[in-house]
């Protein structure tokens, strides 16, 4: 099926069923929360208001490794101070889509921090800590964040318990939800466990009343053992005994090194080898939906369904910090709204495209404008 087709039966998919739909269904994401501060890398300051940004993560590097020996100073402005994380992004991103959304996580304990605010606009809010702090320093061509993570050593599978008000309260919060999304594993260390928890709760509320989709991100596993993430993957899988589809996001990076630590082959790099290397992923480690998202396009395998969608690439992006939560929110609002996971990722590129060219996710409307635009190749200028 060629790219225009492709978009254009997404966008009819999509737009049936909202006319379809007449119960919001309901979601629940977690377990971070950071406070995002966006900053820009100064390379030349004209004067006090003006200054010519670093462009590029190479140039930057180049600028730091000049520095060897000799030290520097990096000057970084603060373009903006927000919501952050990829529980909260991508609640965020869902929440826009009309999705009622209870979020968890380190959000402000005992008060909510401010940044969070619009979260209860969606849904519940269960806190567990304080939120960790990114210092996300942009370049046109990608970020790279600095972050202080302590808090998240706070979020417990009985801190989860206690924040939720009770073993009873949180069993409803997972007996109404449609989708479980449980995201940064990787910065969060006690993850795993709370995976077996949530486990445990389902098991509980039995196969009727569990959630139809539960969603896995990992957030850059680089820095985990390998050990530590093929138990973590294990633990995923086991949402299909109760009734769930589990199903695993990952950008390249990511993709890579679920391989190495599942013990095979990663092959290229290209879409019909990232299509490959999901299969691969699937195979090995018994999750059943594996979606692969680099920057310029997205693979999906499922017992269903594969595809593939390439773009929409922006050539100068209002906002990069987030668009792979974007993508996720999008990907997940699709599956919610029943479209088939060939569908469901041309629909992620659409909410992280306009994500990257607005500064904020869409409507359901504006997903469908965005399509729309898409197909007649007028999403630059946004």
């Amino acid at each position: 099926m060629e790219q225009r087709e492709k978009i254009l039966q997404a966008h009819a998919a999509l737009e049936a069923a909202l006319h379809a739909s007449e119960i919001r269904p309901v979601a629940f994401v977690g377990l971070d929360g950071f406070v995002d501060e966006i900053a820009r890398v100064v390379d030349q300051r004209q004067d006090f208001e003006h200054y010519t940004p670093i462009r590029t993560i190479s140039d930057y590097a180049a600028r730091l490794a000049g520095a060897a020996g000799k030290s520097t100073n990096v000057e970084l402005v603060i373009q903006e101070i927000k919501m952050g994380g990829n529980g909260p992004l991508m609640a965020d991103a869902l929440g826009r889509l009309s999705v009622r959304v209870n979020s968890a996580g380190a959000l402000g304990h005992p008060v909510l921090h401010p940044v969070f605010h619009p979260l209860e606009e969606y849904g519940r809010v269960v806190s567990l800590a304080d939120p960790a702090v990114t210092l996300a320093a942009e370049f046109d061509d990608g970020k790279i964040m600095h972050g202080k993570l302590d808090t998240l050593n706070e979020i417990t599978p009985e801190n989860l318990v206690r924040a939720a008000g009770g073993e009873k309260a949180l069993s409803e919060l997972m007996e109404e939800t449609d989708l479980i999304a449980l995201v940064n594993w990787t910065m969060i260390p006690h993850l795993t466990e709370c995976y077996r928890s949530i486990l445990e709760y389902l098991e509980k509320v039995g196969p009727n009343s569990a959630p139809s989709i539960v969603f896995f991100d990992l957030c850059d596993p680089q820095k985990r053992s390998r050990a530590d993430l093929r138990a973590a993957i294990a633990v995923m899988a086991e949402f299909a005994s109760v009734g769930s589809r589990p199903v695993l996001g990952l950008n390249e990076k990511e993709s890579s090194e679920v391989c190495e630590a599942l013990g095979i082959e990663a092959g290229e790099s290209n879409p019909d080898a990232l299509a490959d290397r999901a299969r691969r992923i699937s195979t090995a480690s018994g999750i059943p939906e594996v979606v692969i998202h680099p920057r310029t396009y997205a693979v999906v395998v499922s017992p269903e369904s594969e595809g593939h969608i390439d773009g929409p690439v922006c050539a100068n992006p209002r906002l990069t910090t987030g668009a792979g939560d974007h993508f996720n929110g999008g990907y997940c609002f699709g599956r919610l709204m029943g479209l088939a996971p060939a569908d469901a990722i041309v629909i992620g590129k659409a909410v992280s495209g306009y994500y990257v060219r607005a500064g904020h996710g869409p409507s359901e409307n504006g997903v469908l404008e965005f399509l729309t635009r898409w197909v007649d190749g007028q999403v630059d200028p946004w």
